[in-house]
């Protein structure tokens, strides 16, 4: 196929708070070991967010986006044509297999340029094979909020196969509302917090017990007999992680209780504890950063066999600032994802099968509303 000389791009730049769009950026090509990717879509992290709003600092100009679907066009030196196929879609792990250190600083969309546009430079081990069965939309995000958290729930708090625990999980957002169905899929009993209650009402369409406000679930804590095994905290507040503690310390099973508090948000807020009180309550406090390629592959094949769904709203490229804003203020339910020569912004189908089953258990509700009211053994409200 013929590869264009320039692209669309929208890059990180230092002082700036927006992407600094260039129309006409280099299409990059491919040295040893590398590939030439045709980026089919495109997530939008928070972490984007927080770069672009000072969080920390990087003197570093380059595309941003970090989480990437795509299709390879072109091979570098080196590349067996047998392992990475031309015209295959693929999702990109940020992990390199030789990397060690800080390596998501330093990786696709994180210090080198990534999917904010319209070609992206992959080294050939960071390639994951989408199965069939998986959506554009699904494939991005699986680079990193599907991978993340399935690694905090899978891997940093045990919850696997044979395990009945109960878990606490703050933030039901791009990777919590994930993370929810991970946990259930593996047998969990989930109890949900968010701070909006479009999220806390998603929660529970999700199979999540309980859904609470920090106010509610402040309560209910102080109230008594509220306990649960593992929280798992995507918003990492002062507030949140005492929260958790509370939940993790109350109740009475027996010593020694091993309850785990997995810390996977950033946020630049300080957890306040003491060493005698995180000692004595038998509470391991574990942070959860990204995950490996296994737990790509999971998510992959979760996503594949109709197990977990993603709730995906897609907008243009070109769009990518006003996508930015939005995460920013807040306004974004489950995750964005940016789609190259898209012409508008749509909901995927992802979100309209979300609408269909929440409208199946409205009409169920008002079957039962009905049939309690006429005191029938069951009625028929829609033929």
């Amino acid at each position: 196929m013929s590869i264009p000389t320039t692209m669309f791009s929208a890059s990180y730049q230092p002082g700036n708070t927006e992407l600094v769009i260039n129309p006409a950026y280099p299409v990059p090509r491919p040295k040893a070991g590398e590939v030439l990717i045709k980026v089919s879509a495109s997530g939008v992290c928070h972490s984007d967010v927080s770069l672009l709003s000072g969080s920390w600092l990087d003197e570093r100009q380059y595309v941003l986006g970090h989480e990437i679907c795509g299709v390879p066009i072109q091979l570098g030196q080196d590349v067996d044509p047998n392992e990475i196929h031309l015209g295959k879609l693929y999702t990109v792990n940020l992990l390199h297999p030789c990397t060690h250190g800080a390596v998501l600083t330093s990786t696709v969309g994180e210090g080198l340029d990534g999917g904010y546009a319209e070609y992206v430079i992959v080294p050939e081990g960071q390639l994951v094979l989408v199965p069939e069965g998986v959506s554009l939309e699904e494939a991005a995000i699986a680079g990193d909020a599907a991978t993340t958290a399935y690694h905090a729930v899978y891997d940093s708090a045990g919850i696997k196969e044979g395990t009945n625990f109960k878990v606490l999980i703050f933030g039901i957002g791009g990777l919590g509302h994930l993370a929810l169905q991970y946990a259930k899929h593996y047998g969990a009993t989930v109890y949900a917090v968010d701070i909006k209650p479009e999220a806390r009402a998603l929660a529970l369409e999700l199979g999540a017990v309980e859904a609470y406000s920090l106010s509610t679930l402040n309560d209910k804590i102080k109230n008594g007999g509220f306990q649960v095994d593992i929280s798992i905290d995507f918003a990492a507040t002062s507030q949140t992680f005492q929260l958790a503690m509370s939940a993790l310390t109350q109740g009475t099973k027996p010593y020694p209780f091993t309850g785990k508090a997995i810390m996977v948000g950033l946020s630049e807020e300080s957890m306040n504890f003491s060493t005698l009180g995180l000692v004595t309550s038998g509470i391991s406090v574990q942070m959860s950063v990204y995950g490996t390629r296994s737990s790509t592959e999971a998510a992959l094949n979760l996503f594949a066999t109709g197990a977990i769904r993603a709730l995906i709203t897609t907008a243009p490229l070109h769009d990518v600032n006003e996508v930015i804003n939005k995460l920013r203020s807040f306004e974004v339910e489950g995750r964005m994802v940016l789609i190259p020569k898209l012409q508008c912004s749509s909901e995927s189908y992802h979100t309209k099968s979300r609408l269909k089953a929440l409208t199946s258990r409205l009409v169920q509700d008002a079957e039962q509303r009905v049939t309690d009211w006429l005191g029938t053994t069951r009625v028929d409200v829609l033929a």
